[in-house]
């Protein structure tokens, strides 16, 4: 009979968390770009539930007042994420997790979305981290 071991996930289950946030920020990216040609007021009630006020009122009164702007910025912003992820996957992962606890600002219902993604991009940070440097430290060449 064998002991069950602890092992840190594969190579694959990796990869295939990369490219799971490489699609939600592309897509997000498409998303807004939609919104914004479409019903840039559906952004309207976004901040509603902001943990602070002086979000909500950011919100209300910088992005609101111009949403088709801002959101267009923002799949922009979205975009960069994704294209930072395979260019440059320690500061697309840097990225990834100051786009996340920003959102988490805007209250508690993001939270439900924002701390799993924050559980797996923590990790997978670490691990490209890990990955892309050799044993005295150094960067790995591109594969």
């Amino acid at each position: 009979m064998t002991t069950p071991t602890t092992q840190m996930p594969s190579a694959t289950i990796w990869r295939t968390v990369h490219r799971g946030f490489v699609a939600v920020f592309a897509c997000g990216a498409g998303v807004h770009v939609l919104l914004a040609l479409t019903t840039p007021h559906s952004y309207d009630g976004f901040a509603d539930a902001a943990l602070f006020g002086w979000v909500h009122d950011g919100w209300q009164n910088i992005f609101m007042a111009h949403p088709t702007a801002w959101a267009v910025l923002l799949a922009l912003l979205e975009l960069t994420i994704a294209v930072l992820l395979v260019k440059a996957p320690l500061l697309g992962y840097v990225a990834v997790i100051a786009f996340h606890l920003a959102l988490m600002l805007f209250g508690w219902g993001f939270w439900l979305w924002c701390v799993p993604a924050l559980a797996l991009a923590l990790p997978a940070a670490r691990n490209t981290f890990r990955t892309t440097r050799d044993v005295q430290g150094h960067r790995r060449p591109p594969r």
